[in-house]
């Protein structure tokens, strides 16, 4: 009787017959109470229901009975990340890692640690002969903590392993990044562009933009961001791509929605105020130079000096000009002024 009930309730399930496939499994279950099995079928049917309460009541029945059922913390886990409650998923993850030991399951970790920005987090942790997920999360945390030569080397070890198009796509990000635009450029060549992957139409995006071909550019970025409309980096990619083609009502449109969605960022702020100091609109420029970097103190100091406001301006340039006393844009500046202020 129980088998039969099984084959129909898998039956429905593979058909899409979720409401019905529960009542067959309910029926089981009173046959055999214990059956954790079945209790985690409940429960993944009503997370495909959307139903993620009582989801939620079967994977804890379970887990009060087996701490240690993986596939029900998997589940569990996986709701928690389409919740965006990545804390919950990044203990869960640790859980499943510590009864399970796997590199996967290590690699799962890593992962959530990334979304949550955790990037030094992944490196407190011993790997011995790390596997092509490992490496890959490892050299994009790198990459996000602009460890370009360290994130490289990590991933052409992940390449060596697997000739995988993520990894090849996260190799060319880190080249371009790390300033070598023609090696990303021959690079680019060998990845396949995955119309559904908004960081591999980036990365088009990218190449196109550092070959000149801006309006394709601005496609690639344009879908990447219809796929992922959160993501802020597309919306500042769009407008600089627009600030090269001279569309400045364009590109400031897209900057201020890079901002929009990423207030904190400085660079999406000096990235609008130089587009207002283009404009000559000074006010505007300074109001959006919030950040304590090289480039957003020097654009202050020139727009002290372009105002006239010289003994200010001068007094910026001989601080920027003790702490980068190489840099010949200050120094050109220096002496502008000092032109300028003699009797």
């Amino acid at each position: 009787m129980i088998k039969e009930l099984l084959q129909e309730g898998f039956l429905l399930k593979s058909k899409g017959y979720y409401k019905h496939a529960i009542e067959a499994f309910y029926k089981a279950l009173e046959i055999d109470n214990s059956s954790s099995e079945l209790l985690l079928e409940i429960a993944e049917l009503y997370y495909l229901m959307r139903d993620e309460e009582r989801a939620l009541h079967y994977i804890e029945q379970i887990l009060n009975k087996e701490p240690a059922h993986i596939e029900s913390l998997k589940l569990l886990e996986r709701i928690f990340k389409e919740k965006g409650a990545l804390e919950e998923a990044e203990q869960t993850a640790k859980n499943i890692y510590c009864f399970s030991g796997t590199l996967e399951n290590l690699a799962d970790i890593f992962r959530i640690l990334n979304l949550e920005n955790k990037y030094d987090e992944i490196f407190e942790y011993s790997v011995e002969n790390p596997d092509g997920r490992i490496l890959y999360e490892q050299a994009y945390a790198k990459y996000m903590k602009n460890d370009c030569d360290k994130a490289e080397e990590l991933i052409n070890k992940a390449l060596e392993k697997e000739n995988n198009n993520n990894y090849m796509l996260l190799k060319g990000e880190i080249l371009f990044r790390a300033g070598k635009r023609d090696e990303c450029t021959s690079f680019f060549e060998k990845i396949k562009i995955d119309e559904n992957n908004p960081e591999s139409l980036n990365f088009a995006g990218l190449v196109k933009q550092h070959e000149g071909e801006f309006k394709s550019a601005i496609g690639y970025f344009k879908s990447a961001s219809k796929l992922e409309p959160e993501n802020d980096l597309y919306y500042y990619n769009i407008a600089s791509t627009y600030f090269k083609l001279d569309d400045i009502q364009q590109a400031k449109k897209y900057y201020n929605l890079a901002i929009a969605h990423n207030p904190e960022n400085q660079n999406y702020h000096f990235a609008l105020a130089n587009l207002y100091y283009s404009e000559k609109h000074y006010k505007r420029a300074m109001e959006e130079l919030t950040g304590d970097f090289f480039e957003a103190r020097l654009l202050k100091s020139i727009i002290l000096y372009d105002t006239g406001y010289l003994a200010i301006a001068k007094r910026e340039l001989e601080e920027l000009n003790r702490e980068f006393p190489e840099n010949f844009i200050v120094q050109d500046y220096r002496k502008r002024i000092e032109e300028e202020l003699k009797v």
